[in-house]
């Protein structure tokens, strides 16, 4: 449409200028300027110079015409309508267009297939329908026998175990002890003899000094048999222990 309207409008305007006066052509021409660019449309003009002018005028018209149609009337002008393509993808503005992500065709219903509700049971469109058995006689019978692909006729083998992914605590074993046992027996070190500050002998004389009042020591038990001790012995050496250590804490 653009280059039609230009065409048209290009050849109006030459036909105007050829069929046009001499005296107003000559008149338009100076008005215009024309003759102080070019020195050869200066009047008189004679035929030459008519076609000249004839051309210049209709490429100017049909450039101007052109331009301002392709503006309204072409491919993302004002005036332009979208065009349906042939393969359905719809046809956007150059300006919402992007290079990444181009217009997609929409989805169809024809895209999904068969509906749901028109799809028949498998095997009836070959004319293969399953045929319709009559209730046996005996009904203990396993699945399997009604519909052989369905159920398998043994079971399928168990699953192994899997062994547990956390460790057992170790746990320390218990060793039991006989109750009649005697307990081992211990000989105890002799007790040190106190040993007391050196004798210095001296020239002065020495002061009297009243000493403490020793503590009577019990007297040391007899040498124990080498026979292993019983608890009754164990149990008395234990008394007299705490009885020691009660007097002597007394004082």
């Amino acid at each position: 449409m653009p280059i039609v309207g230009a065409i048209a409008g290009g050849v109006i305007a030459a036909a105007g200028v050829m069929l046009s006066s001499g005296e107003a052509l000559e008149a338009l021409v100076s008005e215009t300027g024309i003759a102080a660019l070019i020195p050869m449309a200066a009047p008189p003009l004679g035929a030459t110079a008519r076609a000249i002018l004839a051309l210049g005028a209709g490429a100017l018209v049909a450039a101007i015409l052109w331009s301002s149609l392709y503006l309204l009337f072409g491919p993302g002008g004002v005036f332009a309508g979208a065009r349906p393509r042939e393969d359905g993808v719809p046809v956007i503005r150059r300006a919402d267009a992007h290079p990444d992500a181009p217009p997609r065709k929409p989805m169809s219903a024809a895209d999904l297939g068969t509906p749901l509700m028109e799809v028949g049971v498998a095997g009836a469109a070959d004319g293969a329908a399953r045929d319709e058995r009559a209730i046996p006689a005996d009904l203990d019978l396993p699945l399997a026998a009604y519909d052989p692909k369905a159920m398998r006729p043994v079971p399928m083998e168990p699953a192994r175990p899997v062994a547990p992914l956390a460790q057992p605590t170790m746990v320390a074993p218990v060793i039991e002890m006989s109750p009649t046992a005697e307990p081992d027996t211990f000989v105890t070190a002799p007790v040190p003899k106190p040993v007391g500050p050196p004798l210095v002998e001296t020239s002065q004389p020495v002061e009297e000094v009243s000493a403490p009042t020793p503590i009577a020591r019990p007297l040391r038990a007899q040498a124990e048999p080498t026979t292993p001790p019983t608890i009754e012995t164990l149990l008395q050496r234990l008394e007299q222990g705490a009885l020691r250590r009660g007097r002597i804490g007394s004082h």
